[in-house]
């Protein structure tokens, strides 16, 4: 893939990761007004930024160590499952939720985890094994055998072929610093949007 490419798609789902943001922002306004005075809204706010703080962590973790289109990434969190990127930015998503604590709230998230489970998960999975047994061949037949898409099986990680430590290279090609700052500025937007008096 060229660099304009490769910008384009970075900029695509940079554009995404924003819009996402911006309407969980717009939408964002607590169940009751006594969340605006704190008490109740702790919960809420220690859950969702837990969850956006681990969310985050495990893109970082796995965009230090996936090359795309050179390498079968099978080391650091691709040893213990398929997708982290993917499951990090679900419990990204879902963390916004909770500190955007609304009446849609009890629509929006089963609505999310149906169109993951049911009909992400399926379409990602049929395009990307047959495009990676393409290009890899034995090696991704047996990694996708012993290595689930989503939740870890075990603790003990995959055997890989080609172990790799994170770089700040791979890392910053992997254009995961504008997210990160995308779901901080969001997550500093819901927050202050909350705490605005009436």
């Amino acid at each position: 893939m060229n660099i304009k490419k490769r910008l384009q798609k970075a900029n695509q789902k940079f554009l995404f990761v924003l819009l996402t943001a911006g309407v969980l922002i717009y939408l964002s306004e607590p169940l009751l007004p006594t969340t605006k005075n704190g008490i109740f809204y702790l919960p809420y706010l220690t859950c969702g930024l837990t969850m956006i703080l681990f969310g985050e962590i495990l893109r970082i973790w796995a965009t230090g160590h996936l090359e795309k289109n050179k390498n079968l990434t099978t080391s650091g969190p691709y040893s213990y499952i398929k997708n982290p990127m993917y499951a990090g930015s679900f419990i990204i998503l879902m963390g916004f939720n909770m500190l955007a604590i609304n009446p849609y709230m009890l629509f929006i998230i089963p609505v999310e985890l149906i169109a993951f489970m049911l009909v992400y998960i399926p379409t990602k999975r049929r395009i990307e094994s047959t495009r990676l047994i393409e290009k890899f061949g034995q090696a991704y037949a047996d990694y996708d055998e012993n290595v689930p898409d989503y939740i870890p099986r075990r603790l003990k990680p995959y055997k890989s072929l080609n172990p790799k430590s994170w770089t700040w290279r791979v890392f910053r090609g992997n254009q995961e610093v504008q997210v990160g700052f995308t779901v901080l500025v969001g997550t500093a937007a819901i927050i202050i949007k909350l705490w605005i008096p009436y």
